[in-house]
């Protein structure tokens, strides 16, 4: 095909249609020679590229080394930083767990050059591998090299203070507790009536831990029956894992076995059990010349006398029987006292009750119910001591998913309603027809959590009955949470619905 070209206008013969300039002024236009830059012009080139030019040729060093090692290409570095940092760990956790009172001496009984010498070995190994475990973060590493070496210097002072403060608080203790261990009665002037030979089996299980210890109390003169009720009480009492009785010269040794917290004094307690004569609180051994009378394991009062609201020493007899050791007999005291209301007394009958519930009583949850419904009965207005021991009640129970006593409920919601709502709003979407009740006792404060409930559940269930007690309680606010079950996939739940929307509106 013949084309004119557009520059000098000769014609050429070409293969396409688009093509307007010939070779020969094709081959003129790309054959000028390009401009050279001057002196000036080329250093300032150089001049602005000559950083970047030397991040790049230590960039390629670096990288020429990194391939001539084979780092690029395993995982060499990462394991030097893991074994690091595991080393100094190992040597901060043997720091950390030597303790003379646990007995780990390991460390404890070395001076503080053998102690740092120790300390030394293991971070200047771990600080090595760590410095070299990567050459793309080398001042990362270095710091944490330095740091590692600054603490391996340091360790060996922080364990002497903190040996030094565990010390002068055992030496503190030590001296409270001989102060303690007395004769508390002049009759035992010869001393224990136990030997350590008697007390064998007791040093066998002592524990050297602060978290739970043991006591050995040894009572005298004792029947089968009052012995099973001492030793069921001193487990109770001292909230123990479990208590044996051993037979000892004329009456029982029991070993009291994982009681929580330190040693303590617990000469007050056994003063229930009779007379203190011998008691080493440093030791945990105690002796007690036991007295049933103050004991109360025999009762003064006749069935009659217990039983009968008419007779004039029947809350007398009652009183006496709860500050009994035998929960059997507390139980029934206090039920009878609750069933039968009495008007007289009343102020000695609460008293006795709140000095009976310090005691604990969680091991025996029947009688526990028992004195607090009791506590119900005879509690005054806005009486704060009874509310708090019904609150600790019901959250025991709660948390034991065990029924709780309605009275307790009750007197709860009327004393504390504020506190009950949300758990009172848990307890009913649980079992909506047996806490039907008490939801309504809280009236409009439950209104605000159920709508929250209905518009965060999934359970269908949970949502028609929430309906349901809208459609009856609620307001005009629960309109627009009521609203999208209209359109629910249920039939149920959108009839529900509807019926719950259509009785809001007319309100």
């Amino acid at each position: 095909m013949e084309i004119e070209c557009s520059k000098c206008h000769r014609k050429f013969n070409a293969t396409k249609e688009d093509i307007t300039v010939c070779p020969e002024c094709l081959r003129n236009e790309f054959a000028a020679t390009a401009p050279r830059l001057n002196d000036e012009e080329h250093a300032a080139l150089v001049a602005e590229y000559k950083s970047s030019m030397k991040r790049q040729s230590a960039r390629a060093e670096t990288m020429g080394g990194v391939y001539a090692s084979g780092h690029a290409f395993n995982v060499a570095g990462t394991l030097r930083l893991s074994l690091g940092l595991l080393i100094f760990a190992v040597c901060a956790l043997i720091f950390i767990a030597s303790d003379k009172e646990e007995g780990i001496t390991f460390l404890a009984n070395e001076d503080i050059e053998s102690q740092r010498l120790f300390s030394m070995i293991f971070c200047v190994v771990s600080a090595g591998l760590v410095a070299t475990a990567s050459v793309y973060f080398k001042k990362t590493v270095y710091v944490m090299a330095g740091v590692i070496l600054v603490l391996g210097w340091v360790m060996p002072n922080i364990l002497e203070y903190a040996l030094n403060e565990a010390e002068r608080r055992a030496s503190e203790i030590k001296a409270q507790q001989q102060m303690a261990d007395v004769q508390v009665s002049a009759d035992n002037v010869t001393g224990p009536i136990l030997t350590d030979a008697d007390l064998q089996v007791f040093y066998s299980l002592r524990s050297i831990s602060n978290r739970v210890t043991h006591y050995a109390v040894f009572i005298d003169n004792q029947d089968r029956r009052a012995r099973d009720i001492v030793r069921d009480a001193l487990t109770r009492l001292l909230q123990s894992e479990y208590t044996r009785a051993h037979t000892r010269a004329n009456g029982a040794l029991y070993v009291v076995t994982n009681v929580s917290g330190a040693r303590q004094n617990i000469s007050p307690i056994l003063s229930r059990f009779g007379t203190v004569t011998y008691a080493a609180p440093s030791k945990g051994v105690y002796e007690v010349r036991f007295d049933a009378d103050k004991a109360n394991l025999v009762s003064q009062y006749s069935p009659d006398v217990l039983s009968s609201p008419m007779n004039p020493s029947y809350v007398v007899a009652n009183l006496n029987e709860m500050k009994c050791l035998d929960p059997m007999r507390v139980r029934m005291s206090a039920r009878s006292l609750a069933h039968s209301n009495v008007r007289v007394l009343r102020g000695e009958i609460r008293s006795t009750l709140l000095q009976v519930l310090n005691d604990p009583w969680l091991t025996e949850p029947d009688t526990y119910s028992e004195l607090i419904e009791a506590m119900v009965v005879y509690s005054i207005p806005d009486d704060k001591e009874a509310t708090k021991h019904c609150l600790k009640y019901f959250e025991a129970r709660r948390a034991l998913k065990r029924e709780v006593s309605p009275a307790v409920t009750r007197y709860l919601i009327l004393q504390v309603p504020d506190l009950m709502v949300n758990p009172i709003v848990d307890l009913w979407c649980e079992n909506p027809v047996a806490w039907a009740e008490m939801l309504n006792l809280l009236g409009y404060r439950v209104h605000a959590p159920l709508i929250s409930r209905l518009q965060s559940t999934s359970d269908i269930r949970l949502a028609g009955a929430i309906l349901k007690f809208l459609e009856v309680n609620g307001t005009r606010d629960a309109m627009p949470a009521v609203k999208p079950f209209m359109e629910h996939s249920d039939s149920i739940i959108r009839h529900s619905a509807r019926s719950t929307y259509n009785a809001l509106q007319s309100r």
